[in-house]
């Protein structure tokens, strides 16, 4: 037996009370829960749809199913449902339609498109705003009252400090009939605890939770409603590695275990298996700066390696930008492939860090990815996807919404906002006023024939798409494309749109059409990985959360980034972040920052304007000296 499995394979088999497993970077968080898995099912001869499995991320998600389903193949057992806490929200209240009275029916989640360019951008005319930020702030205060739970006190409609842009929201989701993903875990939790006859599909005997660090108040609220339905909660996470305070997640949670769930039994996992031992060393300095979290080991594998970690600064961005080129194509010549290289930055607004760093790359041919914007958010792919939507409902507003809007149909902004205030005022949804308008025509002229014509071609559209569905023979995948050769004209763009869409399949697990909108609306957006193989790949901080390369670099790691305008308990959140960030790396780790910011980086940070920068107060005082990066890297090379 190697070294750990004996605590892995004592957290997999206990039963009996509530338990919290804490599991530092790389010591078998997964392997344990897949071991639990199947302990449950052949030891414990616990059903598996008895066991519910949930994750924070579809990429989590993907990676647990695979895991979960590869250990159980040899016993010819289905895997227990496992899915993200919002999809399980979803399928929970898509069971109990007939008793969800808070709600608009069908239940249908905007995805992050649709949230941004559709119903933040109506938001904004409604209320003669200037800024999209001003309206994204709204939203987000909004979003926090249901994560906060701060949306159970009384009256809580009737005294919210913004009623007119909460009245705006409610009439615009009344046209538009949709729901907000950062609402459905809340009303899940509403719904279980007022209506007694709201029955969960199937009862849980066992619930897994992965992460438990990264949930908000309202998501740990609904985890203890299940388990006073007799579910037995078996919860993973670090609290060192909290890093979703922008969505209220806190740390506190899982510090607070023991005396929320009573009795319960505490379990850790202490080596490694990841990290090398003075990557493990400079990590443990970082997180060891918080007082307040939980003391625990994380022992490197004796058979570990020194690894190296570097700290190394350059005059500027320019210079900073060539050093990591020039260290990425020296790695790539002594045998690292492209795609274990992991360059991480803070944030990313317009491309300010990721361009110097992609361009540098590129002058030392080295390949790179920037990780960017779907291409399902491309107007061609968009339009695909409308359509797909409409041929499960073709009553889907928000698809035709997104139709009318991007298809050259002579149907501008200005037509768009008169369908809607018709919708408005007759108390009807959007696509019922442009049935309206198809019907009598003659009672609408300023549409002339432009709403009935483009009518008409989307619902061709659809019955193109329908016609595949028709047939035996065409997959799920054969269909989608059988549509996209008829909307795409460009073969490259095309292929781009059907490769995301076959990954996105996969890794959400979709049997079918409705299965995949249906989770894919209910996935993190902005916040999930995407990486590609064979090159190096540049993201932000949070991006890299559940990934690992053999090296890493954190570039730009300043005290006017890291923590950067951070106050009081955010700070907090900033050096957890950089915490994940430096146990992302196998065996190498350079950390770089500059004396100087110029051009567009100088307008960066907590200091925007000022050319200074300073290292990260979060390694000021660690055991790794900064090194000159030119210099250090001229002796590397010989030159």
């Amino acid at each position: 037996m190697t070294q750990g499995q004996d605590d892995q394979n004592i957290a997999a088999s206990h039963v009996g009370s509530h338990a919290r497993l804490l599991a530092g970077p790389g010591t078998g968080k997964t392997t344990t829960l897949t071991k639990r898995v199947r302990s449950l099912i052949t030891e414990k001869r616990i059903a598996p749809h008895n066991i519910v499995v949930l994750t924070f991320t579809r990429a989590a998600a993907h990676n647990l199913r695979q895991e979960i389903s590869k250990e159980l193949s040899k016993y010819e057992i289905n895997i227990p449902y496992i899915s993200t806490l919002h999809s399980f929200a979803l399928r929970q209240l898509l069971k109990n339609l007939a008793i969800v009275d808070r709600l608009p029916l069908p239940l249908r989640i905007a995805d992050d498109y649709e949230e941004r360019w559709i119903i933040q951008e109506d938001i904004k005319e409604i209320l003669g705003l200037n800024m999209i930020k001003n309206v994204k702030d709204k939203f987000n205060r909004l979003s926090s009252d249901w994560q906060s739970l701060k949306a159970d006190e009384e009256d809580w409609e009737s005294r919210y400090p913004d009623p007119q842009f909460l009245g705006a929201w409610q009439e615009h989701r009344g046209v538009f009939g949709y729901t907000l993903r950062s609402e459905l875990v809340y009303q899940l939790k509403r719904a279980l605890e007022q209506k007694p006859d709201f029955h969960i599909d199937k009862p849980i005997n066992h619930l897994l939770v992965d992460e438990y660090q990264d949930l908000n108040r309202c998501d740990l609220a609904l985890i203890k409603v299940i388990t006073e339905r007799g579910a037995e909660l078996f919860c993973a996470g670090d609290d060192d590695q909290s890093i979703y305070g922008f969505r209220g997640a806190d740390p506190e949670g899982i510090r607070r275990f023991p005396e929320d769930y009573v009795p319960s039994t505490l379990l850790e996992l202490e080596y490694c298996r990841r990290c090398d031992k003075k990557i493990i060393d400079l990590a443990c300095f970082v997180a060891n700066l918080d007082p307040r979290r939980i003391p625990k080991l994380l022992n490197p594998m004796d058979d570990a390696e020194e690894g190296e970690v570097r700290i190394l600064y350059f005059k500027n961005q320019r210079e900073e930008a060539n050093g990591v080129a020039r260290l990425c194509h020296y790695l790539y010549e002594q045998g690292y492939e492209p795609g274990k290289i992991m360059i991480l930055i803070r944030s990313d607004r317009y491309g300010a860090f990721s361009n110097p760093l992609k361009d540098a790359l590129a002058v030392q041919e080295v390949p790179v990815a920037v990780n960017s914007d779907s291409p399902l958010d491309t107007d061609k792919g968009r339009e695909l996807f409308a359509i797909l939507r409409l041929s499960i409902d073709l009553d889907d507003h928000l698809a035709w919404r997104t139709l009318l809007q991007l298809r050259n149909n002579g149907i501008g902004e200005k037509s768009l906002s008169d369908i809607y205030d018709l919708a408005r005022r007759d108390g009807i949804r959007f696509y019922e006023a442009l049935c309206l308008i198809e019907s009598s025509p003659e009672l609408f002229p300023k549409f002339g024939r432009r709403v009935p014509d483009e009518l008409k071609e989307i619902r061709k559209l659809v019955s193109w798409f329908n016609l595949g569905e028709d047939r035996e023979d065409f997959g799920l995948m054969d269909k989608i494309s059988h549509l996209a050769e008829r909307l795409i004209d460009d073969r490259e763009e095309r292929e781009d749109i059907l490769n995301y869409f076959q990954e996105m399949i996969e890794n959400l697990g979709a049997a079918n059409l409705k299965q995949f909108l249906s989770a894919f609306s209910t996935s993190l957006g902005d916040k999930e990985q995407e990486i590609e193989p064979d090159k190096v790949n540049i993201m932000t901080m949070h991006k890299a959360k559940g990934l690992t390369a053999d090296v890493v670099f954190i570039v730009a790691a300043e005290d006017e980034y890291i923590p950067g305008r951070q106050t009081g308990e955010k700070v907090d959140d900033e050096r957890r972040l950089l915490y994940v960030s430096l146990t992302r790396a196998k065996h190498l780790l350079f950390i770089t920052y500059c004396h100087r910011r110029t051009g567009q980086q100088r307008h960066t940070g907590s200091d925007t304007g000022q050319l200074r920068r300073d290292l990260t107060q979060f390694l000021r005082d660690s055991p790794i000296s900064p090194k000159d990066g030119n210099e250090w890297i001229n002796s590397l090379l010989g030159t």
